[in-house]
């Protein structure tokens, strides 16, 4: 497939076998891994809109990509946009289930006081509790604040 012009058939399959738009551009994973780097120094350096502005474009062209998902979840925070941080680290967490990112959720969700998301971060966190006292005591503190909503 030719960058100069797409053909929308093949972009079609190769979206419905769960690609991205990266796939569809045949854009080098180099390009990907670059543009990510400068969404990181933007965030480190607390320029979240560039930060997020540059996100945006990373998870069109791999939606799969838990770390874009979870650094834009991070940046949407810091700019005080919680509900879109969490649908961004709920991305990350589809992408990559961690006990951290469903941690987070669930934190941001209380305490906005959003029911719902927190009962998807208790959900999540414990399917991939283990047996690590510390993250028993987090997540049942977690539970106790849930139970206070």
């Amino acid at each position: 497939m030719s960058k100069e012009q797409i053909n929308m058939w093949d972009a079609a399959q190769l979206f419905a076998q769960g690609k991205g738009f990266g796939d569809v551009l045949d854009i080098a994973q180099g390009t990907k891994d670059s543009l990510y780097s400068v969404a990181v120094v933007d965030y480190e350096s607390k320029r979240y809109e560039k930060a997020v502005r540059g996100l945006k474009l990373l998870v069109l062209t791999d939606p799969k990509n838990a770390d874009y998902w979870s650094l834009m979840g991070n940046a949407l925070k810091d700019l005080g946009m919680y509900q879109e941080a969490l649908s961004a680290w709920y991305m990350a967490m589809s992408a990559d289930p961690k006990l951290k990112t469903a941690l987070v959720i669930t934190r941001v969700a209380i305490a906005i006081k959003n029911k719902l998301w927190a009962s998807e971060g208790l959900v999540m966190a414990l399917a991939h509790l283990g047996n690590n006292p510390k993250d028993k005591e987090d997540y049942q503190k977690l539970i106790d604040a849930y139970e206070k909503l």
